[in-house]
């Protein structure tokens, strides 16, 4: 994820190589992907005992405090939109586990679903709207944004990440967070159909491409060469099945690691790291942003800048994560949101408590 947005960010004001620009695009949208995926497998950690006691007070109390988290990540990624409007993801994050607290009591069955519904709406919408319309191509930035339908249709349709259809991730990693990852041959089941359905994806995809190219005019099939691409900025079901199985196979293979090194000193620091995502996420944005400014401004063109970013920055979080959680238990914006939702917890309570009955 390092490496695709400062490579977004940066790629005007630096030569990078062809190579790397092959890496981030094949990285591209499906390290978001699985970002999202575990999203929706934290909602159902965060809520499984309370699925499976089917208590109706504890799942509205969960469902709250979820509804409230998703405000704090819309604040903070409406600061982040401004400063990177192609960048940030959090102000979807923020629908997304609202939509999902919503989702917490539906069955496995539901889910997928849902998932299968929100994928086959892509197309539908993609028949009925002009995505680009409102884009500035020169920035990026959604020129439409700032007005209700604006608002509406970058959230739902035609944002960097719209509800429709990456809200599929977050049904699928709400699947996966019910899962008994101690069953390794669960693990392994998960890590062939992640394997499977990115074979799938990838193989139909370059069948349909050269099937419908202008190698072959004249059959009618060149319409649906937009069906048929896997490319995150126009999420069609093939690049979602495709994503999702990318997904798939580095959770169960990081399931597997941590099966057996997990009690390793050498992961300490690699865990710390994922403790304190929000904040780091943030951070990046924030460093990436001013580098542009500086190279921009300096009129440098450094080669290899996106790659030299990604590992000064992955090998300062490893430093900062580390020593800052050896004095507390977590990282700086989390904390943050932490204190947010004991502050309106409490606000709530005082409120009640002030209703007569």
């Amino acid at each position: 994820m390092l490496l695709v947005n400062f490579s977004v960010l940066m790629g005007s004001g630096s030569s990078a190589p062809n190579w790397l620009d092959w890496v981030a695009g094949i990285i591209r949208g499906r390290a978001a992907a699985t970002f999202v995926v575990l999203a929706g497998a934290g909602l159902s950690l965060l809520t499984k005992s309370v699925y499976l006691r089917k208590d109706r007070v504890e799942i509205n109390a969960k469902r709250s405090t979820l509804l409230k988290r998703s405000l704090f990540l819309l604040v903070i990624g409406l600061f982040n939109f401004v400063i990177s409007p192609i960048s940030d993801i959090l102000h979807f994050y923020a629908v997304y586990i609202a939509l999902g607290a919503c989702l917490l009591t539906v069955s496995n069955l539901s889910l997928w679903l849902l998932t299968a519904a929100t994928m086959a709406c892509r197309p539908l919408v993609f028949m009925a709207f002009d995505f680009v319309k409102s884009w500035d191509l020169n920035t990026f930035a959604d020129a439409g944004f700032w007005n209700l339908p604006g608002i509406i249709g970058h959230i739902f349709f035609n944002g960097c990440f719209p509800v429709i259809p990456w809200m599929a991730f977050i049904t699928v990693g709400m699947w996966l967070g019910r899962q008994d990852f101690s069953d390794r041959a669960l693990v392994k089941k998960i890590l062939l159909a992640g394997i499977v359905a990115v074979a799938f994806a990838e193989s139909l995809s370059r069948v349909g491409i050269y099937l419908s190219s202008s190698a072959h005019p004249g059959r009618g099939l060149e319409k649906l060469l937009p069906f048929f691409k896997i490319a995150s900025w126009d999420p069609m079901p093939l690049f979602m099945i495709s994503a999702m199985g990318t997904a798939l196979v580095v959770i169960a293979l990081i399931m597997k690691l941590a099966d057996k090194y997990g009690n390793a000193r050498w992961v300490l620091p690699l865990a710390s790291v994922g403790q304190t995502t929000l904040t780091l996420y943030v951070a990046h944005i924030i460093m990436g942003t001013l580098l542009l400014w500086i190279i921009e401004e300096f009129e440098l063109e450094p080669p290899f800048l996106g790659l030299w970013a990604s590992v000064f920055f992955y090998l300062a979080a490893l430093l900062f994560c580390q020593n800052w959680l050896k004095r507390f238990r977590k990282g700086p914006l989390e904390i943050l949101m932490r204190r947010f939702l004991l502050f309106s917890s409490a606000t709530t309570t005082k409120v009640e408590a002030k209703v007569p009955l």
